[in-house]
Parts: structure tokens; sequence; C-alpha cells
């Protein structure tokens, strides 16, 4: 069994993580392999450093708040991966990590694509408290026939 974990590098990606590994242990960790991923949007990060520019009346200084919210994003993410990796190591789950630059939507299809994934794991929320509950999963629905489980 392979288990396709999606995170943004917020609380609940790492949930959505935290919960594979649960999973992996429950059905024989030797037997399941976790495979945390994430895209970096600079599409997304360029809006948002555009939402806070304007909201800061600090345009002039708008590529220095996109590299800085990519910088932080990368910085955070691959913490979060490393963290967990360690934890699944430690509990003899099998995983791997892997983080683009690109579309999230294009990237997760690309990935699912190439996986042989059993499962998806996500969290109901992301970074972006705009968006509502499930609004990328409905995203992700649209292109596989895999489970895809929230996490809350």
């Amino acid at each position: 069994m392979k288990i396709l974990a999606l995170s943004d590098g917020s609380k609940w990606g790492h949930k959505a993580a935290m919960h594979a590994m649960s999973l992996a242990k429950k059905y024989g960790a030797g037997e399941v392999e976790v495979v945390l991923f994430s895209v970096l949007d600079k599409d997304e990060i360029r809006s948002s450093a555009f939402y806070m520019c304007s909201n800061s009346g600090m345009c002039y200084a708008i590529s220095d708040h996109e590299k800085k919210m990519y910088e932080d994003q990368k910085a955070s993410i691959t913490a979060d991966f490393e963290d967990i990796s360690r934890q699944m190591c430690c509990e003899g789950v099998k995983c791997s990590s892997k983080t683009v630059d690109g579309n999230r939507l294009l990237e997760t299809e690309k990935e699912l694509k190439s996986g042989n994934y059993s499962l998806i794991l996500m969290g109901a929320y992301g970074k972006r408290s705009n968006h509502s509950v499930g609004s990328f999963y409905a995203d992700i629905a649209k292109i596989t026939d895999i489970p895809i489980l929230l996490i809350n």
C-alpha cells in the first residue's frame, strides 16, 4: 500500500501526515509506504504577496515580499517533512518526501499518475484562510479515482 500525504505546510497538512503514519502502523509499517508531497505554487505565492502589499501600501517591495514568502514556505515545509520523516522512521514506517515548484493541481496530478497510490490524505483546511473546507479536495476528486481522506 502506498499513501500520498499532501501538505502545504499548515497544521492541517501536518495532521494529515501524522494520520498517514497511524494508518501505516495499523496496516503494517513495513508494508505501507508514505510519501509526503507538497507543491510550491509561485502563482499562488505571487497573489498572496500582491494582496499583502496592497493592504500595507508597500507594493514597491512586492518582489521582496514574494521572495520572502516563497523562502519561508519552503523552509516551513522542509522542516515539517524532516520532523515527520524522523518520527516515521522511529516507528518503522517507510517514508519519503517530495517538494516541487509549479501549479499545485497539475503537479499533484503528475504525482498521482506516477506513484501507484492507494490512498490520498490531506488536511481539510490549508494555510489560505480564504478557501473553504475541501476546496482543493474538489479539484483533486475530479482528476483521480484514488480514495481521498480529509483530515480535520
